[in-house]
């Protein structure tokens, strides 16, 4: 066990390298962070890197300069099942682990509840969970964005018909989770919702962006073609199908304009709806999923950031798009009212609604002195609510007073 000057984590992270999904970019910058001060051995899976970092637990521990120790505990071939079986693996090998390395801290995330076994066996000393969404308000998303499964991606289909036991689950893992981080109000309200209990420690601590890595960039030279940017998975959860149909409109008024979607995915289901909705193929670009690293030089192509999700608690590429001081709009819902002044920094629009969506972009479109006043008020915002370095502190801050207790 470590002294209470430099802790001795272990971080359990179904998402981690390659990054490609919000938790697992947390616990990329969060793991980097800590390791500077403290000893961090992340368990993790291994997937497809198709050429990113990750083909290897070596290549990930060079990733952080040798200063994080990675252990795999399974593989990832899916969007869904992979986490089954991370939580099976974890319940049964890590008590062994844990028994012999003497961690001062457990930290996980949900909603992938990665020590849940621990928790079913008793052994989840020292644990802590960030929460950064439920499966209620994922469900709710997922069943308000289209009408049929079958434009549905695996993992969403999965929580739409089997949400009635996840839930079950969800309530066992929150009445026996004790030490938690909430990402943003709305997680913290969502979480008391559900769990109907007080909880032994709580903090909130929103997400934080390296300020240094997403810089403000020079605005954009007004007689080109203006991007329209979309990054994250490519789930119909993300408010796709509304932003598809709301560029058509947006494109027939204003054939300047170029989509840029930016994520993984079933990007070839994606190119037919966009085919199927008139959009020409000149005007929409599927560039795939980037490296972090790659991602400050992609949100300054874009000119207008746009988030329609169905669901989201505190988005880091809506965090990150601002830093960058693009000009956003995004969906009502979650926590991003709490990253969004409607109208100062931003747009608010109402979730699945493609006719107001299309005319916010319109607007921004049209409107190069707002978009740079949107971007520069957006990057002010970032600095003084969500810097990555105030976030790192207030979680060690936790995790020091967690451990004490242990």
């Amino acid at each position: 066990m470590a002294t209470m000057e430099s802790l001795k984590i272990a971080m359990l992270a179904p998402e981690f390298l390659p990054n490609w999904g919000g938790a697992g970019t947390y616990s990329i910058l969060l793991a980097r962070e800590l390791s500077k001060s403290d000893e961090v051995h992340v368990f993790t899976t291994l997937r497809p890197s198709n050429g990113r970092v990750g083909n290897s637990p070596r290549e990930m521990e060079e990733y952080f300069n040798d200063r994080v120790k990675i252990q795999l505990v399974s593989q990832a071939r899916d969007n869904f099942w992979y986490n089954a079986i991370f939580q099976f693996n974890v319940a049964r090998n890590l008590p062994r682990i844990l028994s012999k390395e003497r961690y001062d801290i457990v930290h996980s995330n949900h909603a992938h509840m990665p020590d849940l076994g621990l928790k079913m066996r008793k052994l989840d000393s020292g644990c802590i969970t960030t929460i950064h969404t439920t499966l209620s308000s994922q469900y709710k998303g997922i069943k308000s964005s289209v009408r049929s499964i079958d434009h549905m991606e695996g993992s969403e289909r999965m929580v739409r018909l089997g949400y009635h036991f996840l839930r079950l689950i969800e309530r066992y893992y929150l009445a026996k989770s004790d030490n938690i981080i909430f990402v943003s109000d709305f997680i913290r309200g969502e979480t008391a919702r559900i769990a109907k209990r007080e909880f032994h420690r709580t903090k909130l601590i929103r997400n934080g962006i390296d300020l240094e890595h997403f810089k403000n960039g020079d605005p954009a030279p007004s007689n080109r073609t203006v991007n329209v940017l979309f990054c994250g998975r490519l789930l119909a959860l993300k408010g796709l199908n509304n932003l598809i149909e709301a560029f058509k409109i947006v494109h027939k008024k204003c054939p300047n304009t170029r989509l840029l979607l930016v994520g993984g995915g079933n990007i070839e289901h994606w190119k037919m709806t966009a085919k199927q909705t008139g959009i020409p193929d000149d005007a929409i670009a599927f560039m795939g999923q980037m490296r972090y690293e790659e991602m400050p030089g992609i949100f300054r192509k874009g000119d207008v950031f746009v988030l329609p999700s169905m669901s989201e608690s505190m988005p880091l590429s809506l965090l990150e798009a601002m830093a960058c001081g693009r000009s956003a709009i995004a969906s009502n819902v979650g926590g991003i009212p709490e990253i969004i002044t409607h109208g100062e920094n931003g747009y608010l629009v109402k979730p699945g609604d493609s006719v107001e969506l299309s005319k916010r972009i319109i607007e921004l479109v049209g409107n190069p002195d707002l978009r740079d006043r949107f971007g520069a008020k957006a990057r002010t915002n970032v600095e003084k609510h969500f810097d990555l370095k105030n976030m790192v502190k207030e979680t060690r801050e936790m995790f020091l007073s967690v451990a004490g207790d242990s």
